[in-house]
Order: structure tokens, then sequence, then C-alpha cells
């Protein structure tokens, strides 16, 4: 015969409550390592603690963890940003171009093309070898050289096209034809020219002015 505990047992009531009492982030029990946590990712798990303790928000470990991966996606794109711009073509060297551009700029509508010194302006944009520029001053010296000898009537509004029809003699508006055209392409079509090319160009800009005598 086997013998058999008949002694009662004493159960006690745990309540209703129980899962309410031990809910929160002192209860998710998960493996946790410092030992590959850099200073960053200690941060980031000090802000998500305080915004826990200061709103009584319970942020999951699962989500906690795909905020940091996010905030570190983004902050390896911003890096990159950076690093392809610095080694871009708007290095030192093309920001100090632009900015000569931008120091030897005319303000067109303020100023009337006589009053302008643009035989100045072409000598030093050649000097620091700014060929673009030097090609806009000289199709504007063109246009001044043509007002002056009242071969067209200059106002800043209008356009090539505008002065083509005013022009008269034929030739003249073949080569101020040919001239409008080279320089919407060097200008407005950012064509970059060399020493070469830019002499090439200021030839047929003295080729205009001499037909205009």
């Amino acid at each position: 015969n086997r013998d058999y505990d008949n002694r009662s047992l004493d159960v006690k009531d745990l309540g209703n409550d129980l899962r309410d009492q031990y809910t929160g982030n002192d209860f998710y029990y998960y493996e946790v390592s410092d030992e590959g946590d850099n200073f960053f990712t200690r941060f980031l798990n000090g802000i998500f603690n305080w915004i826990g303790d200061v709103f009584g928000v319970d942020i999951n470990p699962f989500w906690a963890d795909v905020l940091k991966i996010l905030i570190f996606v983004i902050m390896a794109a911003v890096g990159i940003y950076f690093l392809v711009r610095l080694l871009s073509k708007e290095g030192a060297q093309s920001l100090l171009v632009r900015n000569n551009r931008v120091a030897a700029s005319v303000n067109m509508e303020e100023t009337h093309i006589e009053q302008i010194d643009l035989s100045q302006l072409i000598k030093d944009s050649v000097a620091i070898g700014n060929y673009r520029n030097a090609v806009r001053y000289l199709y504007l010296d063109s246009l001044k050289w043509l007002s002056t000898t009242e071969k067209i009537e200059w106002d800043f509004q209008k356009t090539n096209s505008d002065y083509y029809r005013e022009l008269k003699e034929p030739v003249l508006k073949e080569q101020f034809k040919k001239l409008s055209y080279l320089y919407d392409y060097v200008w407005y079509g950012e064509f970059e020219l060399n020493e070469d090319s830019f002499n090439d160009a200021r030839t047929e800009f003295e080729s205009l002015k001499n037909q205009a005598i």
C-alpha cells in the first residue's frame, strides 16, 4: 500500500491585478551587453530612459533598436552628402571662380551700358582666367559700340532678337547673329573656354566692331 500526503495546502490568492503589477521596463528580461556600445549608443539609451521616466512611456526594446538604426542611417546619409560635396567640383577652386564671377557682375538694370568700363572688366576677367565672364563683357561691349554708333538703341529689356531686327546692314546682321549664338552657347550653356578658344572668340567680336565703323 502506498502512503499519500493528505495534508491540506494553504494557497495564497494572488489577486486579479497580477499582470498589471508586473508590467513595465523593469520586467523586460533580455540579454544586455555594454561591451560593444559606443558613447552615442549609451547616449540614446539615456534619452530613451529619460523619456520613459518623464512621460511615463514604455519604449519596447525592439522599437528602441529600430530608432537607433534609423538615427544612424540618417547620420550616415548626412555625412556621405557632405563628403560628396567636399570631393565634388564644388571645391575651393570652383568656389573661388564663382566668387570672382559674382564680384565682377554688372547690374544692367541700374547702369546704362555707356557708363560701364567694359574694357577694364574684360581685362580683369582674363587676368583671373574667367573666360566665360570675359565673353559676356565682350558681347556687352559690342552692344555698347553698336549703340554709340547708333546702329541700335540700347535698352536692358531688349533681347538679342530685338537688336538683330534693328540692324540694317546685312553683313553686320549676320555677324551679330553669329556672336549672339556664340554668347548664348558660352554663357547660358556654361561652356568653359581655354585661352586659345577665348582668343578666337575675341577675334570674332573685333570683326563686328570693324564692320560697324
